[in-house]
């Protein structure tokens, strides 16, 4: 409906549209561009390959594209120019302990980042009551339906976190992202893609088969890695 309104608006079908099909969250969404455009213009349309990211470092988009060759093999990541000198790290929590866990961790981060922003991603289900943890250690943090996204610290859905960027990411409990979205991969990684800097997953059960590889942390502490920046 939104493609055929566009296109009822402009009569000479002339478009510049930039986008990223892997992070298609919606069930009804396209799954690829020729598949969103094709009913519309046939084959009347191009498409060129950005094949640069300036904004996420080499250490968590080798992660990201392992979540992106899930989605869909014939995906082709973009090549990272620079690296952060950091890298990303898991850390398990029982759940019993995962709501004090966060605020602990979120509370490091914040001193560790000072001026930065920190995004702090959490399963639909567990808003509220993370999120109440994490402002009984950081009382600035924000959340709900209309965040004040200029604080240091937010907590959010994956979907809110669409599109912006912070940096510092804490995800937690990234299988119940999964499990929450038929489109769970894709939530994925746009819940990985949104760091600039740091990025630290918080498990309370299993993590995911995409994201094993990742080293395991703790106590805050992120491993650093030589890097070329």
């Amino acid at each position: 409906m939104v493609w055929r309104l566009l296109v009822r608006r402009c009569p000479t079908r002339s478009f510049t549209v930039v986008g990223d099909a892997a992070q298609t969250s919606e069930a009804a969404g396209s799954a690829s561009w020729s598949e969103a455009l094709e009913p519309f213009f046939g084959t009347r349309w191009r498409m060129e390959q950005l094949t640069v990211n300036y904004r996420t470092p080499a250490e968590i988009m080798g992660v990201a594209d392992r979540v992106l060759a899930a989605i869909d093999p014939a995906l082709e990541p973009a090549t990272a120019v620079r690296a952060a000198g950091v890298a990303p790290v898991r850390e398990h929590a029982p759940r019993s302990r995962l709501a004090s866990r966060l605020a602990e961790l979120v509370a490091v981060e914040s001193k560790r980042t000072r001026d930065g922003r920190i995004a702090v991603l959490v399963p639909q289900a567990d808003l509220d009551r993370l999120a109440e943890a994490v402002r009984a250690e950081v009382p600035d943090a924000s959340w709900g339906p209309d965040p004040d996204l200029e604080r240091g610290v937010v907590v959010l859905t994956v979907r809110q976190a669409k599109g912006l960027e912070f940096d510092s990411v804490v995800l937690v409990d990234p299988q119940a992202v999964l499990d929450a979205s038929p489109r769970g991969l894709s939530d994925l990684y746009v819940a990985l893609t949104r760091a600039s800097r740091r990025l630290l997953v918080l498990h309370p059960g299993r993590i995911p088969a995409v994201l094993e590889d990742l080293p395991e942390g703790g106590n805050g502490k992120n491993t650093r890695k030589a890097g070329k920046g």
